[in-house]
């Protein structure tokens, strides 16, 4: 005999954040692989606060992201899930520079995934 067993409605660890958006069964992109692009793009997305601070420089918070990466590598969609940043300018810019974000290629199904961003005054 067979049984299905269900996912539990919440899972937390190091998968926490991403989730599948097709059946097909093949492999998704790790969290870690997701983390190392994040890293390598840091710079850029630090450099944008930067810039903005010298307006703002009370500006600080927390800001995540949700983004969906294809199987081509591509971000196809990213977007501000929250912000403490209130300023809506810097938070577009970051939005577009990580629409820029490029993966590895490969044969996984697309995903979605939330990513917190810390910026705080150096």
């Amino acid at each position: 005999t067979t049984s299905t067993v269900a996912p539990p409605a919440s899972v937390s660890g190091k998968g926490e954040g991403v989730k599948r958006s097709g059946t097909s069964g093949k492999a998704a992109r790790s969290r870690e692989e997701i983390e190392t692009v994040f890293d390598r793009n840091k710079g850029a997305l630090y450099a944008l606060y930067t810039r903005a601070q010298r307006d703002n420089p009370e500006i600080q918070g927390k800001l995540v992201l949700e983004i969906t990466i294809s199987p081509a590598g591509e971000v196809t969609m990213a977007r501000v899930v929250s912000s403490e940043l209130k300023d809506p300018e810097l938070e577009r810019k970051i939005v577009a520079r990580v629409k820029l974000f490029r993966f590895e290629p490969r044969d996984v199904e697309a995903i979605t995934a939330t990513k917190p961003i810390d910026f705080f005054p150096a």
